[in-house]
């Protein structure tokens, strides 16, 4: 079954055999190709297609239809609903259901150059760090989409869990906290479970997956999707180090040149060039407070052998 040769009439049939699990695995394979090619752009210009505030509102349409198929019973209340929505649903382009074009705007929040602490309205509290943005949705209070790194300290609600959509994961909770690392430039996407359950649900393969407190999924490439499951130590005073910036301090955990590298930038708001492809591999610990961008490249000099040269917001990394 080609996306192209699809009629409207066919897609509603087609819905109609999904909602009452119905479907052959040819039809579920053409299910899953047709949303993953939904391009919802241009119904929210930041949307784009492959990023998390795409994911979250496809997400978001794709629920509501299932919400009505499950309220309808009976075949032909939900042949009367499918076919309302032949409206709303645009085969040629892909596109997603156009009454997300009359929804209320997005409330987007974003972290600058400063960490971000804010109460979303469902009672969950997040801290968005540097360089990070955090997308929710009106009609959906315990749905967002999460760019770059953020801790949640998610409220309960046993009814209705709540999802982070991220560009290579998402995440579903009911009431937990955890911490998200998923800058779309980083090398690796992280979660950190602190308290509670949380299902990861891969991007790549749809795999799920589930953590317990002190695990963390470390997804090195979305490609791929090859992940590693670590067990975290917790220090003296109870934290974690992936935590710590929270509390304003940058933290290298065993992490090469190159990783962070990218801390260092959203953390100064520099742009750091490694001019030597050996020196990225170099490995630091550390932790780091009130340190200036220049204090903090002298120390790690203690621990490997490199020079560094700034220039204004560039900093040239050489042996």
């Amino acid at each position: 079954m080609e996306n192209g040769n699809i009629n409207n009439d066919q897609l509603l049939a087609l819905l109609e055999k999904y909602s009452r699990h119905e479907c052959t695995e040819s039809e579920l394979q053409w299910i899953r190709q047709w949303y993953e090619q939904l391009d919802v752009s241009g119904q929210q210009p930041h949307a784009q297609p492959g990023t998390p505030a795409a994911a979250a509102l496809k997400a978001q349409g794709w629920e509501t239809v299932l919400d009505a198929a499950r309220v309808r019973r009976k075949p032909v209340y939900l042949r009367t609903w499918f076919r309302a929505a032949a409206a709303v649903l645009l085969i040629g382009g892909c596109s997603l259901l156009v009454w997300l074009r009359y929804q209320p705007a997005a409330n987007i929040i974003q972290a600058g150059s400063a960490i971000v602490q804010q109460q979303l309205p469902d009672g969950t509290r997040i801290w968005l760090n540097r360089k990070s943005r955090l997308t929710c949705y009106p009609n959906d209070n315990r749905t967002v989409s999460l760019e770059g790194e953020a801790f949640f300290d998610v409220a309960q609600n046993a009814a209705k869990p709540f999802v982070i959509h991220t560009s290579r994961m998402d995440i579903r909770v009911l009431g937990t906290s955890f911490n998200v690392k998923a800058y779309t430039e980083d090398i690796s996407s992280e979660t950190l479970l602190v308290t509670g359950a949380v299902e990861i649900t891969l991007k790549n393969n749809q795999q799920k997956l589930r953590l317990r407190p002190n695990e963390k999924i470390v997804l090195k490439s979305a490609n791929t999707g090859s992940y590693q499951i670590k067990t975290n130590t917790v220090n003296n005073d109870s934290t974690y180090n992936d935590i710590l910036w929270r509390d304003n301090k940058l933290v290298f955990n065993h992490e090469t040149f190159e990783e962070i590298a990218a801390k260092m930038e959203r953390w100064y708001g520099v742009r750091i060039h490694i001019q030597d492809a050996s020196l990225k591999n170099l490995l630091f610990t550390a932790i780091f407070e009130q340190e200036t961008i220049d204090q903090t490249l002298t120390a790690l000099q203690l621990s490997a052998p490199f020079h560094y040269q700034i220039n204004q917001h560039d900093i040239f990394i050489t042996k």
